[in-house]
């Protein structure tokens, strides 16, 4: 059985690592496409938009995912019609507070509160949110078997569902911004692939109809060990997205478009990684901690050393070599996103440690967790405004290295305590950080 959960594992893997790739390829070069048709400006605002948006679907999360991965009951079909209904009251949820935000930040602005050089007094801000808000909804409708892909580790329908949405998205958002060369390129391309995602998650067969049903008990076993997901959801959203909603109120929109040019390649390699951790990772130690707990130590050092060994290395390289990377790829209006890059390119070193979470939600131990997430953004918001009074933008990054660096302490600190560390284990790929960087400085 170690051996079917390996080759399932390295299957999935394999899937998740090929849609990644393809999806990171197709973002990079729209990317470098849009950067020419549209202004930094307007990737300033929508960055915005993006973490509003964000915030509200983490500050209304349940847990859908990790209880139908953890539960007994995961490929049960009234749980799974259960978290289905839930799925979609969420999604109205988030719909309406976001119409309420942009009314808010509509009259907010018109009073004259906002200063028009910040993002938060962008005149579009409020228009663009509320019409935003509307993927809300129509993702709300994606077949509940989506999650339950997942658990059983059969992510090729999954790879197939969000890379064919994402190209007609992307195309559709270039073609807008060819013709039209404003914003609403970013808004309608989004809104688009989350149209083709929820038409191809019934369309595709994936498993029984959804139908509308209210399991109590289905209803009372997520939400509660959803409501430990719910806090950590909350505190992760202003641990990873904290910093462009504060940065959003003190730079102009044009910094804050070049900081999400290099935030958004920095935060590549991370994002790679904890896609793994939620759809592959969580899962294969979910199964072990069911069927082979004895087993949980060698599986998870397993899985962190291949881990490290990538992210040491790439944080190594993008620390050296970041500026001559935005040199190649951007033209001069976002080679200030160069030297950011560098600052940020630290952080992936943290990536690997994000595995000790998903050891104690696989224990069924998500109030850990949540303790843990609680510390680093507590650390965060600490560092952040005292950093960017002293040393402006570049303490603002700093402090966000810092806080990546916190992640490690607090994570080796609860797996200690709870359940194993091995310190020789913990740094074993350390040195490859070291030959990245010299390697960075050769280009």
């Amino acid at each position: 059985m170690i051996k079917t959960l390996k080759q399932r594992a390295v299957r999935s893997g394999s899937w998740v690592i090929f849609s990644y790739l393809i999806s990171q390829v197709l973002r990079l070069g729209s990317n470098l496409i849009l950067t020419r048709l549209l202004i930094p400006e307007m990737f300033g605002v929508m960055a915005i938009v993006s973490v509003v948006m964000g915030g509200l679907a983490m500050f209304s999360d349940v847990g859908l995912l990790q209880n139908i991965v953890q539960s007994k009951r995961g490929e049960e079909a009234d749980y799974l019609d259960t978290a289905w209904t839930i799925q979609i009251i969420r999604g109205f949820f988030i719909f309406f507070i976001a119409l309420l935000l942009s009314i808010g930040l509509y009259y907010v602005r018109q009073l004259e509160f906002l200063s028009t050089e910040t993002v938060y007094g962008n005149q579009q801000l409020p228009l663009l949110l509320a019409v935003v808000s509307i993927t809300a909804v129509i993702s709300s409708f994606n077949s509940i078997h989506i999650l339950l892909l997942n658990r059983k580790l059969m992510l090729g329908k999954l790879v197939t569902i969000e890379l064919v949405s994402q190209i007609i998205g992307l195309i559709f958002m270039l073609g807008w911004a060819w013709f039209q060369r404003d914003i609403w390129a970013l808004v309608f391309g989004g809104i688009v692939a989350s149209c083709i995602k929820m038409l191809l998650s019934h369309l595709l067969n994936l498993g029984a109809r959804c139908r509308f049903l209210w399991d109590k008990e289905a209803v009372h076993e997520i939400f509660h060990f959803g409501k430990w997901i719910f806090l950590s959801s909350i505190l992760g959203f202003f641990l990873n997205q904290g910093d462009r909603l504060l940065l959003g109120g003190v730079i102009t929109p044009k910094l804050l478009g070049i900081y999400t040019v290099a935030f958004f390649l920095a935060n590549a390699v991370i994002a790679i990684f904890s896609k793994l951790m939620s759809s592959v990772f969580y899962p294969v130690l979910s199964e072990t901690v069911r069927e082979y707990p004895e087993q949980l130590e060698k599986v998870y050092y397993r899985i962190r050393n291949k881990v490290d060994a990538i992210t040491f290395f790439i944080a190594g390289f993008i620390f050296s070599s970041g500026q001559v990377i935005i040199n190649i790829l951007y033209d001069q209006r976002y080679q200030d996103a160069g030297w950011m890059l560098e600052i940020l390119g630290l952080t992936i070193v943290s990536s690997g440690f994000f595995l000790s979470g998903q050891c104690f939600l696989a224990q069924g131990k998500a109030k850990i967790v949540t303790l843990m997430i609680f510390i680093q953004t507590c650390s965060f918001f600490l560092l952040f405004p005292v950093l960017f009074f002293l040393y402006g933008i570049k303490g603002a990054l700093w402090a966000i290295v810092l806080a990546a660096f916190l992640r490690i302490i607090v994570s080796s600190t609860y797996l200690k305590i709870y359940f194993f560390y091995n310190i020789k284990k913990e740094f074993l790929m350390l040195p490859l950080a070291v030959l990245g960087y010299f390697l960075g400085k050769q280009i």
